[in-house]
């Protein structure tokens, strides 16, 4: 056994290894107070609850629920809604009024269910950091403003297709089908939310469906609603 050579590597590690429990006892000498107290008040937690460490006294909280957003009729059917509806509720007997260009107020029959922003019923662009509205979104206040002028603008294809150019009439199409989903979801009545379509009346909504108050009657349409249905 080469006796030398086995001490001057052992000596070489024990060399490395103090070098290293050097560097971990400075990186610890600014938080040794915090360790201190720490180590202090899992000792006062053992006292007055008997328990191993603090870490183990937890308080039970109502686990978070998160909502995926479907992507066909059936997860829609079997997604809890987002607005609280009563019991056997139909279409006809809403009424979706637009507040401004991200807030909707929601009535069924004469009573208001509550106003609601795009990013509470799930009509948020996901990958966006401010959360703006999505296309559905802006598809369904194009469909308000159309419906709600005098004389009305049916909303075909063609006439969507003329406001959002460079979208083309199976992307509207898309668009509707999603938007159907979405609508399902949020307030859960599992029957379509738009009449069969026809090239004269286009997307017809079974629920009223009010643009802003300024955009009632034969108001202008604004650019930036036709501008979040581009792409």
């Amino acid at each position: 056994m080469d006796t030398k050579n086995t001490l001057s590597l052992l000596h070489q590690a024990l060399i490395r290894r103090k070098a290293v429990e050097d560097q971990v006892r400075q990186a610890i000498e600014p938080i040794k107070p915090t360790l201190r107290f720490l180590a202090e008040l899992q000792a006062i937690y053992q006292v007055v609850y008997g328990a191993e460490s603090y870490a183990e006294i937890s308080v039970e909280t109502e686990p978070k629920t998160i909502l995926l957003k479907p992507k066909t009729k059936r997860q829609a059917l079997f997604t809890p809604a987002m607005v609280k509806l009563p019991a056997n509720a139909k279409w006809q007997d809403l009424t979706f009024s637009f507040i401004n260009n991200e807030d909707v107020e929601v009535k069924y029959g004469d009573t208001s269910i509550g106003k609601y922003s795009h990013e509470d019923l799930g009509f948020a662009q996901a990958n966006t950091e401010w959360k703006k509205p999505d296309r559905r979104w802006a598809l369904l206040q194009m469909m308000s403003a159309l419906l709600g002028r005098e004389p009305k603008i049916p909303a075909t294809k063609q006439h969507l297709m003329n406001v959002c150019v460079g979208v083309s009439s199976n992307v509207v199409e898309k668009r509707k089908s999603d938007l159907s989903i979405g609508l399902r979801q949020v307030f859960g009545i599992n029957e379509e939310p738009f009449e069969r379509y026809t090239h004269e009346t286009g997307y017809q909504p079974k629920f009223a469906l009010l643009p802003e108050k300024e955009l009632r009657g034969n108001g202008e349409l604004h650019h930036r609603w036709s501008d979040g249905l581009q792409g």
